[in-house]
């Protein structure tokens, strides 16, 4: 498509007539007049601010498809760098998203993008799985965007003979462990206790407490330190909360999500874990 349909096209879908468009880059009607019919071109200086105005890039105005990895790295960068701090996350979360459809070869328009503020949205689960890796893209209750490559050695490499996996579920599996765990974390790092503080907001009895310290610990979500105050020593005990079993806990969320998908694909054809050799 020439500059000049796109130029048309682009001022159309904003809803700008031909004045308005020419008043927001100071020149004459006429002048964007002659643009759409191809009889002259806009100045050079004047590309990047109608760009702007048309709410596009360069590369869209000129419909050019070519793309580089570094080109879109910079892109990215300069997103985020115009992004207010507190929308970052939600804009990487939609970059995430169109990955994903990238993936999926998807023919859908770019502006469908992911709205985290919908708590009931059910249409934007997705995930692909092939002998390649796979990805995991959760539902508007808990949004996330995952993506899992398969490395040479396959992921058996990493999870082993899944026995640091059953520790740490087995941590988790005590509901008293599991109560400690979410108080922690509505605390602020750092956070100092002794064990007699946790058993009575956890309603942890004095049989258990020691046990679940001991989880806290395996977990690394305390660290344990003994001190000497005032000549008398005592055990105190310091929160770390963590990111890492945030994310476990909403990965561990989708296993019962049984809402819609708008994307899925399973073609993987190898086993998720390789034998031993």
């Amino acid at each position: 498509m020439r500059l000049s349909q796109n130029i048309k096209r682009l001022r159309l879908e904003k809803n700008l007539t031909q004045e308005q468009l020419a008043a927001a880059l100071g020149v004459c009607a006429q002048a964007v007049s002659k643009w759409e019919t191809s009889e002259t071109y806009p100045d050079g200086s004047l590309l990047v601010p109608l760009a702007h105005q048309l709410g596009v890039s360069l590369d869209e105005l000129f419909d050019n498809r070519a793309v580089s990895m570094a080109d879109i790295s910079k892109r990215i960068l300069h997103l985020m760098q115009e992004t207010a701090a507190s929308e970052r996350f939600h804009v990487a979360r939609d970059i995430g998203w169109q990955i994903e459809r990238g993936l999926f070869n998807c023919l859908m328009l770019l502006d469908e993008s992911y709205n985290p503020d919908a708590l009931n949205n059910i249409h934007n689960s997705s995930y692909i799985v092939n002998d390649y890796g796979f990805t995991l893209v959760s539902n508007g209750r808990a949004p996330f965007f995952s993506v899992f490559p398969e490395p040479a050695c396959g992921f058996g490499e990493t999870i082993g003979d899944g026995e640091e996996m059953r520790r740490i579920f087995a941590c988790l599996s005590s509901c008293e462990t599991m109560r400690a765990v979410i108080y922690l974390h509505k605390k602020h790092k750092n956070y100092v206790f002794e064990s007699d503080v946790l058993a009575n907001e956890c309603n942890i009895g004095a049989r258990d407490i020691d046990r679940v310290l001991n989880d806290l610990i395996s977990l690394h979500v305390v660290y344990k330190k003994e001190l000497e105050i005032n000549g008398e020593n005592r055990v105190l005990y310091y929160s770390h909360p963590s990111h890492k079993l945030i994310a476990l806990f909403l990965i561990a969320h989708e296993l019962n999500y049984k809402g819609a998908y708008s994307l899925q694909s399973e073609e993987r054809n190898k086993p998720y874990l390789n034998e031993v050799q």
